[in-house]
C-alpha cells in the first residue's frame, strides 16, 4: 500500500490481498492440475508460475481530486474490471460484514445514486490488520476534506438548476431566497403555482433545497421538502395548507406529513393522517401509523402503531417492520409499546420481534438486542433460529437469572 500527493490530488496503490490470495490457491490447483497432466514437468512448473503469478495480480487504485473520487480496481495486474467515479459530495467509508466483528475494507459511498446505479461502490483496502486499513481511511477522508474545503470557495450560479423545476424557474421569488454561505438554494418561495411531477403546487408554498451536508458545486440543487401555502388536491382528499411533501428525484410523490385530519381511510387502513404518510413508485402506501386498532398476521395490532416496509436488498428480503403503540400478546412474550416486530413481506405472518428485555422459551433464555429473534409459523419463538444466529444465552447463566 502506498500514498502520495501530487499536484494537490492524493493518490493511492495498493494490493487486493483476498483476490490475491484466493486467485493464487485457485491458479495453484486448477493450473498445476491441468499443467502438471497435459503438459511435461518443466513445462508445467512454467506454465503453472505464469498463470499464478497472473491472478495474483489484484490491485487497486484510488485518486482524490478538484475532479472528485476515482477508483479502479485491476486483475491480471493491468486489466481494470471496475471503475468509478464520484464527485466529491461522496463519502469513503469502513465496510463491515454481517458475519465479522472487524472492518473487512474501504467503500465509496453516493448520497444521491441516480435510479438504477449502485450507490456502493466495489470493497477495496488491505484486508489483513484493522490499524493499516483505519490508517488509510483517515488519510483518504483528510484528502477528501481537504479538496471539498476547496470547492466550497467555488462560486454557485444564482439560478435555480434542476432538472425539473429548472424550467418554472420563474415560478419562484428568486430575490428573496434564502442561500448558504457558498450562494447555494436553501429556502425558496412560488409566486406561481409549480408542478412537481403530477403534483400542483399552490403560489406561496415554501420550497426547501440541498441539505445541511456538503453538495458538490457540479451538483444540480436537490429539492428536500415543500411546504404548502394552500389547499390541494391529493389521494381524492383536500390536502391542508402547511402539509409538507417530500419528492423522489423522479418527481414521484415520497411521503406526506401533517396531511389530513387525525383519522383517514387509505386503501383499506385507518390511518393517522397528521403523522408521515410515505408511498413506493407505484402509489402504494408503504408507511403509515394506524388512526385505528387494525389487524395484520392474524393479530390486533393497537392504535398508534407505526408500520414502514423495507424493499429487498443483497442481505434481506422485502420486510415490514411494525413499532407498536401499545401491548401485543404472543404466545412466549408481551410486546410492550414501543418494541418492534418484523412481518412477511404480505403481513400474513410475524417473522421476528425486537423486544428490549430477554425472552425465555423453551427454558432458555434468548438475548435481546440488534438481531431480531425469528419466530415460528404458529407465532412461537424459533429456537433453533435463534442458536444459528448466536443470540442464545448459556445455560449457566440462564440458570443464574433470577426474577425473569
Amino acid at each position: 500500500m502506498f500514498v502520495w500527493t501530487t499536484n494537490g490530488a492524493t493518490r493511492c496503490e495498493g494490493f487486493d490481498e483476498t483476490g490475491a490470495l484466493f486467485g493464487g490457491l485457485g491458479a495453484i490447483v486448477l493450473g498445476g492440475f491441468l499443467g502438471l497432466v497435459f503438459l511435461p514437468v518443466s513445462w508445467g512448473l512454467v506454465v503453472l508460475g505464469i498463470v499464478v503469478t497472473l491472478c495474483v495480480g489484484c490491485r487497486y487504485s484510488i485518486r482524490i481530486g478538484t475532479d472528485g473520487i476515482r477508483l479502479t480496481l485491476y486483475r491480471f495486474w493491468l486489466v481494470p474490471v471496475h471503475r468509478r467515479h464520484s464527485l466529491l459530495d461522496a463519502d469513503i467509508d469502513i465496510h463491515h460484514d454481517l458475519d465479522a466483528a472487524g472492518p473487512k475494507g474501504l467503500v465509496i459511498r453516493e448520497p444521491y445514486a441516480d435510479p438504477g446505479f449502485d450507490n456502493e461502490s466495489d470493497v477495496f483496502g488491505p484486508r489483513f490488520g484493522p490499524p493499516r486499513l483505519l490508517r488509510l481511511h483517515a488519510r483518504l477522508v483528510t484528502a477528501l476534506e481537504v479538496m471539498r474545503a476547496a470547492a466550497a470557495r467555488t462560486p454557485v450560479p444564482p439560478e435555480l438548476r434542476n432538472f425539473w423545476l429548472g424550467p418554472q424557474m420563474g415560478a419562484f421569488d428568486l430575490v428573496r431566497a434564502i442561500r448558504d454561505p457558498r450562494g447555494r438554494l436553501r429556502r425558496v418561495r412560488s409566486v406561481s403555482p409549480v408542478y412537481v411531477g403530477e403534483v400542483e403546487v399552490p403560489p406561496g408554498s415554501i420550497f426547501h433545497f440541498n441539505e445541511d451536508r456538503f453538495l458538490d458545486p457540479r451538483r444540480e440543487d436537490r429539492l428536500h421538502e415543500v411546504v404548502l401555502g394552500g389547499p390541494i388536491s391529493l389521494l381524492g382528499r383536500r390536502v391542508r395548507p402547511g402539509a409538507s411533501l417530500v419528492f423522489a428525484p423522479s418527481g414521484r410523490l415520497s411521503s406526506l406529513r401533517g396531511a389530513f385530519e387525525s383519522e383517514v381511510e387509505i386503501d383499506g387502513t385507518w390511518v393517522n393522517g397528521r403523522d408521515v404518510l410515505s408511498f413506493n413508485e407505484d402509489g402504494e402506501l408503504m408507511g403509515f401509523t394506524l388512526g385505528r386498532d387494525g389487524r395484520a398476521a392474524g393479530r390486533c395490532f393497537p392504535k398508534g402503531s407505526r408500520f414502514q416496509c423495507w424493499p429487498a436488498d443483497d442481505v434481506l428480503p422485502t420486510r415490514w417492520t411494525v413499532r407498536l403503540g401499545g401491548t401485543l400478546k404472543l404466545p412466549d412474550i408481551t410486546l410492550r409499546a414501543g418494541e418492534s416486530i418484523e412481518l412477511s413481506d404480505d403481513i400474513s405472518r410475524i417473522t421476528a420481534i425486537c423486544p428490549r428485555r430477554d425472552v425465555k422459551a423453551s427454558g432458555l433464555v434468548v438475548r435481546a438486542g440488534i438481531v431480531p429473534i425469528p419466530l415460528r409459523q404458529d407465532g412461537r419463538i424459533d429456537v433453533a433460529g435463534c442458536l444459528k444466529n448466536g443470540i442464545l444465552r448459556p445455560r449457566e447463566e440462564a440458570e443464574e437469572q433470577r426474577g425473569f
